[in-house]
């Protein structure tokens, strides 16, 4: 019995030497072993990063802002020469830093040393308005997802956002490398600060259709709206990245049934291009193409109107500005900075009126909620129903509290004096048509 139990283990033994024998051959004859193959794949990305003769194009995305642009030249000493549309510095000014392609999970690009993409990464809010801990998050990593002969796409490890090469040509290496890059983007910021209301008119399933656009500059977004057949709003916001002839669309900027991918300055004109070739005129309109009416609700495309940091958009003329200096003022001389005021409305009855105020890195909230009715854009509101700790404690002022409780307002469009600030709203109290508490519209 003994003898038979060993004989089946060395039999058992041979079958497992021979099977991984077998194993190995069979990887040799479908291809060679997986890490000779990871080899020769980080050889030819190295490859097609360092003998494209005249660089890449570059957009990438970021987890909190928008997009942005690159040029970049790599070498095969692993140095990588860019400039980037963050600053007016960084679209003229080539710096060069450290790269590696290596094994890590995948093939994966490596920026090594500090570089115009570390800033979209930096987590000191001083050098790019990064968050403390994430920045834009955006990555310094980035796996390898495919490529093709004039191309080659990376996403980020931690983030996810893609890093989308393309070849350039030898004019458009010409212009990077001679400042054009920082005359482009200046005459596309340009266009987008001369238009009030923007829009362009596309057809949609036969139906002529005006879509608002807002262009955000500052934050390098762009929204897209309009108002649907059963009298509902869409809104969808796309990141943007500047080039030598306009804007790129990152990832394709669908809205319905269209899909646009990017804006040419054509003259003193913008184009938005849609995937199937046909490209649209931006106008401009006197006022919003799509009423506030329609587009602020509990599920609209807005449904608050956001105040943040310790200042209101500028060039708005209204009595409530007292009221706001006085709330700064009021956090101020107990320690506090006012941090943002929200009012949203939460639900299709609820509406919510969120203070927040910060002492060092910690941010406190006081809170409030009313009843209210919105019909035909006057909005009323009862007093409210329910309050939190920092609200009862008197960490928002009287006059504020009294602004809103039992109050009755008209919605309305503001127009402001900076262009970067983004679609304001307002609500003008009926019983006091020059008080009007007004912020950017957004959608919480």
């Amino acid at each position: 019995m003994m003898m038979n139990l060993k004989n089946i283990l060395f039999g058992a033994m041979l079958l497992v030497a021979a099977s991984s024998c077998q194993k190995q051959e069979e990887d040799l004859v479908f291809g060679e072993s997986p890490d000779v193959r990871m080899k020769a794949k980080i050889d030819s990305i190295n490859n097609a990063l360092t003998t494209a003769p005249n660089g890449w194009k570059a957009t990438v995305g970021t987890g909190l802002k928008g997009g942005y642009g690159f040029y970049m030249d790599f070498d095969d000493q692993q140095v990588v020469k860019m400039v980037a549309d963050l600053t007016d510095a960084s679209a003229t000014k080539i710096e060069g830093s450290n790269y590696r392609v290596k094994q890590d999970n995948g093939a994966t690009l490596i920026f090594d040393t500090y570089n115009y993409i570390s800033m979209l990464n930096d987590p000191n809010p001083s050098v790019y308005n990064g968050t403390i801990r994430e920045g834009l998050r955006s990555d310094l990593e980035y796996r390898f997802l495919r490529s093709n002969a004039d191309s080659i796409i990376f996403v980020g490890k931690r983030y996810s956002q893609q890093l989308v090469l393309a070849k350039a040509t030898a004019a458009e290496k010409d212009a990077y490398n001679t400042g054009a890059y920082k005359t482009s983007i200046d005459k596309t910021k340009a266009i987008f600060q001369s238009f009030k209301n923007p829009y362009i008119e596309v057809n949609i399933g036969g139906v002529a259709t005006k879509l608002a656009l807002s262009i955000f500059s500052g934050t390098k977004t762009l929204d897209i709206g309009s108002v649907l057949p059963d009298n509902k709003t869409v809104l969808n916001t796309f990141k943007f990245a500047f080039n030598l002839k306009g804007f790129d669309i990152l990832a394709g900027g669908n809205h319905r049934d269209l899909v646009f991918t990017k804006g040419e300055v054509e003259g003193n004109s913008i184009f938005i291009h849609d995937i199937a070739g046909n490209k649209y005129e931006i106008k401009n309109s006197a006022n919003p193409i799509l009423p506030i009416e329609v587009m602020f609700s509990f599920d609209g495309a807005f449904n608050a109107i956001t105040v943040a940091g310790t200042k209101q958009p500028e060039g708005v003329s209204s009595s409530f500005n007292s009221i706001w200096t006085a709330l700064v003022n009021f956090h101020a001389a107990n320690g506090m900075v006012t941090h943002s005021v929200n009012f949203r409305l939460s639900t299709s009855k609820v509406a919510v009126l969120d203070v927040r105020f910060q002492s060092g890195s910690t941010v406190y909230l006081a809170s409030a909620e009313y009843n209210y009715t919105l019909t035909d854009g006057v909005l009323k509101l009862t007093a409210p129903i329910a309050t939190n700790g920092n609200w009862n404690n008197g960490w928002v002022s009287t006059a504020v509290r009294n602004y809103f409780s039992g109050g009755e307002f008209k919605l309305t469009y503001i127009s402001g004096s900076d262009p970067n600030a983004g679609t304001l709203g307002g609500l003008i109290k009926v019983s006091d048509p020059a008080a009007i508490f007004y912020g950017k519209l957004s959608k919480l």
